[in-house]
C-alpha cells in the first residue's frame, strides 16, 4: 500500500488513540508517543525519533492486520516489525527509520540472548510475545547483530520501547512531529523546487519547523544568547549601533547546544542540503546574527570569495528564521538568477562595487520563523538596519561539497579565532581586519 503524505501516517496512529497496546496499561497511541518523547530527550537524530514515533505502525498500517493476529491471540501482528519497515519504505521516509524499525524487535531477542538481567525486567506481555519473536538469539545471531552499523541505535530504540509503557506520563502531542514527518519527506524535492534553486540561486521554504518545534528553537536560541564570553568555546562578536554596543554574532556553538547540533547535521537538513547541491555535503560552519534593535545592516557581497581558505569552490547556505525577518527589520535582500554570473566586481575588502550593485534587481525577502531560506555562495544579498524594537535573529548554516576536501569545520574555526578573534580573545590596542573571515558585516574590527 503506497503511502503519498504525511497525512496518511498521522491519520494512521491518530486512530490507534483508544487501541490498547498489546496487553500493557497504554494506548498504541500513547505508547508511540512516550517513546519518541525519550528520543528527543536524548537529543536523537530525526530519523531515530521518527523510528521510536514509528516502530510499531506494523501492527495497524495494514487493513489485513485483523487476519494477522499471532495464532488468534492478541499479541499483535506476527513480525510486525517487516511489515512496518516495508510500509515505511512505501512512504518514501529515510531508509534509515525503516532499518532501525526493521530491527527493533532483534534487539529484545538479543538483550534476552546477552544480558541475563534484561529478560528478568521485561513486562508479562513483552515475555509472552518473545516465543513468537523467535527467542533468544543464537550465539551466531548475537555476532551478525553486533555488526550492524546502526547497533547503538537499535538498542536505544528497544530501552525507549521498553520504558513508554507508562499511563501517568504525558508526551507530546502527535502534532509535535507533524512538521518532522514532513520534513524527512521532503527531502526528495520537486522538480520545480529544484529548477527554482538552479534558475533562481536560492530557495524558500516556508513552514519548515511547526510553532511547537520554532518554540523550542527560540529556547534554545535564549541560551545560546544567554552565555557569558568565554575564551576558547564559542565565539561572540559585537557590533556598534545607534543604541551603543551590543551583541552583533555568535559562532561556533554546536558542541555546547546539542539539539542545534542535531539540526545542524541531522539527516533531513544534510538529505535536503544533497538536493539542492547534487551531490553528499558536509556542514562547513554555523552562525547566529542577531541584529537586535538598531541593529546594523549588512553590505552587499556574495559569501564565495570568504569561503576560499581550504581551496573549496561552492557552499550553500541555510538560513532558518528565529523571529520573522522583515523589511521594517532588515531581512535578507537578493539578487535572483546573478549567481550565474559567477563573482562579480568587488571592492578590496570583497564587498560588491557600487557599480556591481547598481547592475543588479534587488528583492526582498521576508520569512516567518520556522522558515527556511537556502542560498548559494554565488548569490549577491544584503540586508538594511534592524528599524524596530525587536531582535531579527537568524540561524546560518553553511555546507561545503564533502569532495572538496570533506570536514574542514575545526580548521575553519581554528583559522578565524587565529585571524579574528572574538572580543574576549582580542589583545587591547590590536586592530583585527579579519580578511575573508569579515566580509560584508558589522563586526566590530
Amino acid at each position: 500500500m503506497l503511502v503519498d503524505s504525511k497525512e496518511q501516517v498521522i491519520e494512521l496512529l491518530k486512530q490507534q488513540q483508544d487501541v490498547g497496546y498489546i496487553g500493557e496499561p497504554v494506548s498504541q497511541l500513547a505508547h508511540a508517543l512516550q517513546c519518541a518523547s525519550f528520543a528527543e530527550q536524548e537529543v536523537a537524530d530525526e530519523c531515530l525519533i521518527l523510528a521510536a514515533l514509528l516502530h510499531d505502525i506494523g501492527h495497524f498500517c495494514d487493513p489485513r492486520a485483523a487476519t494477522m493476529i499471532a495464532d488468534g491471540i492478541d499479541f499483535g501482528v506476527r513480525q510486525h516489525e517487516f511489515v512496518g519497515a516495508e510500509y515505511l519504505r512505501l512512504t518514501g521516509l529515510d531508509d534509515s527509520i525503516a532499518t532501525l524499525v526493521e530491527q527493533h524487535v532483534n534487539a529484545k531477542r538479543y538483550l534476552v540472548a546477552t544480558r541475563p538481567a534484561y529478560a528478568a525486567k521485561l513486562s508479562a506481555a513483552s515475555q509472552q510475545t518473545l516465543a513468537f519473536q523467535g527467542g533468544p538469539m543464537s550465539a551466531a545471531e548475537v555476532q551478525t547483530f553486533e555488526r550492524k552499523p546502526e547497533f547503538k541505535d537499535i538498542l536505544k530504540l528497544r530501552a525507549w520501547d521498553e520504558a513508554a509503557k507508562r499511563p501517568e506520563l504525558s508526551p507530546a502531542s502527535l502534532s509535535h512531529y507533524s512538521a518532522m514527518i514532513r520534513r524527512n519527506l521532503s527531502q526528495r524535492l520537486s522538480s520545480a523546487s529544484l529548477a527554482s534553486f538552479a534558475a533562481d540561486g536560492y530557495l524558500h521554504l516556508k513552514d519548515w519547523f511547526n510553532e511547537a518545534e520554532i518554540q523550542a528553537l527560540t529556547t534554545e536560541i535564549d541560551l545560546l544568547q544567554s552565555l557569558p564570553d568565554s575564551p576558547g568555546q564559542w565565539m561572540k562578536y559585537y557590533e556598534h549601533t545607534s543604541l551603543g554596543k551590543q551583541l552583533c554574532r555568535i559562532e561556533n556553538f554546536l558542541a555546547y547546544r546539542p539539539r542545534l547540533d542535531r539540526l545542524a547535521r541531522g539527516r533531513s537538513t544534510l538529505g535536503l542540503i544533497r538536493e539542492l547541491m547534487g551531490e553528499p555535503a558536509v556542514l562547513f560552519k554555523e552562525k547566529l546574527n542577531l541584529k537586535l534593535a538598531s541593529g546594523n545592516g549588512f553590505a552587499a557581497h556574495q559569501d564565495a570569495p570568504a569561503f576560499t581558505s581550504f581551496d573549496q569552490h561552492y557552499h550553500i547556505t541555510m538560513m532558518l528564521s528565529i523571529d520573522a525577518t522583515t523589511i521594517e527589520n532588515g531581512c535578507l535582500e537578493v539578487a535572483a538568477g546573478e549567481h550565474k554570473r559567477g563573482l562579480l566586481t568587488m571592492n578590496r575588502d570583497l564587498t560588491l562595487h557600487q557599480s556591481a550593485i547598481d547592475s543588479l534587481a534587488w528583492q526582498a525577502i521576508e520569512t516567518r520563523p520556522g522558515d527556511l531560506l537556502l542560498f548559494d555562495s554565488y548569490l549577491p544579498h544584503r540586508s538594511a538596519v534592524n528599524q524596530t524594537d525587536r531582535a531579527r535573529r537568524a540561524l546560518y548554516i553553511t555546507y561545503n561539497r564533502q569532495a572538496e576536501g570533506g570536514d574542514v569545520r575545526e580548521a575553519y574555526f581554528a583559522a578565524k579565532r587565529e585571524t579574528f578573534p572574538p572580543e574576549i580573545e582580542r589583545q587591547p590596542g590590536k586592530v583585527y581586519t579579519g580578511g575573508v573571515f569579515n566580509v560584508g558585516n558589522p563586526v566590530d574590527q
